[in-house]
């Protein structure tokens, strides 16, 4: 299990939204294609420039997690990842947000639904 390091929170809708990230396991490979790309990042990252990392967004209703999106490979140029997060993760932090709320809903939904049923 990774260990995340929660970026940024905020509210939307009845959610609580927490942003965080985890250092990449895959390789630099997934993100970049010749080999000297891979050479020139892999040096940035060890040198603690930048770091090749996932992303996750989960919505949380009452504490509890009812919606998750990761995007994996995100790469933090010249930055941290918190700072790639708080520019948008190139713009595919709205995105996972509005994924991880829309699972949350169904979640949340079928839970109430189930808890009808079986409280009727």
């Amino acid at each position: 299990m990774s260990d995340f390091t929660t970026a940024k929170t905020f509210t939307q809708g009845l959610f609580e939204i927490i942003v965080d990230w985890t250092h990449e396991d895959l390789p630099l490979s997934y993100v970049f294609e010749t080999e000297e790309e891979i050479e020139e990042h892999a040096t940035r990252c060890n040198d603690y420039t930048d770091t090749h990392y996932r992303a996750r967004v989960r919505a949380m209703y009452d504490g509890k997690e009812f919606g998750n999106h990761q995007l994996g490979s995100c790469y933090a140029y010249d930055c941290s990842p918190e700072t790639d997060i708080e520019n948008g993760i190139s713009g595919y932090l709205e995105q996972m947000v509005e994924q991880a709320v829309a699972e949350a809903q169904d979640a949340c939904g079928t839970m109430l639904e189930q808890m009808q049923k079986d409280f009727a």
